[in-house]
């Protein structure tokens, strides 16, 4: 390898990292389905050494690894919008690194507190699912191919409908997507905001990976849906209402 000489050299190298992080996104989560944090983990560890004896060529990799992880793990709304485009220059990884620089580490916002004031609530689908619903749900989504991924698991349907940050899975029909959560709804397994919880944890992308889903998104389609019912349709819903305890 080259060593580090400059401040260039190590810009260089960023870039190099993030433009391979960025092959790897397109291959592995948007065309794969490849959990986001396994990707994140993935990427991060297999990059971490290099074969260098030299201090500040290992300090100097060691910083931008630990830049990309901020960027990957903090920074997700920045980094997938670049990943998705098409194309991806050293000057936009070069803003990247500076907004980064200003916004690590992220602030806490201040909350003035007055008799009247609550904290917003976490984002939350007010669902306790048994493992057998849970397996349930999951089975249901493989048979109707609900989400652009080979074979759908447990822990992918337990990250959404825990509202874990940063996850989000690309939608294969829209349209029978909400009638999986319109559905759960009916039933009483999960709370009416589910649009609203959907569209602000960012969980769900468009099938070609390019924007997320937004809650006018999820009235449209849902409105769609019911007004041209399709036995595929019936079938979600007559799935999930067998799963009502």
């Amino acid at each position: 390898m080259t060593h580090f000489a400059t401040e260039q050299d190590v810009a260089e190298e960023l870039f190099e990292l993030l433009s391979e992080a960025r092959e790897l996104y397109l291959q592995n989560v948007i065309a794969d389905g490849k959990r986001y944090s396994r990707y994140v983990d993935d990427f991060i560890n297999s990059h971490r050494y290099i074969n260098c004896d030299n201090a500040v060529c290992q300090n100097c990799h060691e910083m931008n690894i630990h830049i990309v992880k901020g960027l990957l793990t903090e920074c997700a709304h920045l980094i997938q919008p670049l990943f998705t485009a098409s194309d991806f220059s050293f000057e936009e990884c070069m803003e990247l690194r500076r907004r980064y620089d200003r916004s690590e580490p992220l602030p806490k916002p201040v909350v003035h507190r007055t008799a009247r004031v609550t904290d917003a609530p976490p984002l939350s689908f007010g669902c306790n699912f048994t493992q057998e619903q849970m397996t349930g749900i999951v089975s249901c989504a493989n048979t109707y191919h609900l989400f652009c991924v080979s074979m759908l698991c447990v822990e992918d349907m337990e990250a959404l409908f825990s509202c874990k940050e940063g996850f989000h899975i690309r939608v294969n029909n829209l349209r029978h997507v909400v009638i999986l959560f319109d559905a759960l709804l009916e039933n009483s397994l999960i709370q009416s905001r589910r649009q609203s919880v959907l569209d602000k944890g960012r969980f769900l992308l468009s099938k070609d990976g390019r924007r997320f889903i937004t809650a006018s998104n999820l009235s449209s389609a849902l409105s769609a849906i019911r007004k041209d019912m399709t036995s595929v349709a019936y079938g979600i819903k007559r799935v999930i209402k067998e799963l009502k305890l």
